[in-house]
């Protein structure tokens, strides 16, 4: 393990439905970037519903997909911190899956 690195509380991996647990804390959550404007991203997530996503001063979703990591503010928002760039061809099918198992009954095998 890297020193320095906090596990205590990993950032769950979240879709729409799980995104609703976290409200006030940090997830990851992949999307697919719908409209992008400057100051708002609009984008669907793995379970096909649709979020807003606040960037960071100067991030550039310039993929299909992103990763964001950040605040969930409320059941539709959430203000970035950061944001990894995950191309252009992602399964989301696959990616829903993960996060159903791991927020589910076997959720201590992805910690």
């Amino acid at each position: 393990m890297e020193s320095g690195m906090d596990c205590s509380e990993p950032t769950p991996r979240v879709n729409y439905d799980i995104m609703q647990r976290y409200i006030g804390r940090k997830v990851r959550l992949v999307c697919k970037v719908e409209e992008w404007s400057g100051d708002s991203l609009k984008a669907s997530t793995c379970d096909g519903q649709t979020v807003f996503i606040k960037p960071k001063q100067g991030s550039q979703y310039d993929t299909q997909f992103v990763e964001i990591e950040g605040v969930v503010e409320n059941n539709t928002t959430v203000q970035e911190e950061s944001y990894t760039a995950f191309g252009d061809s992602f399964d989301m099918q696959n990616y829903n899956k993960l996060c159903e198992l791991s927020n589910g009954p076997v959720q201590e095998l992805f910690l």
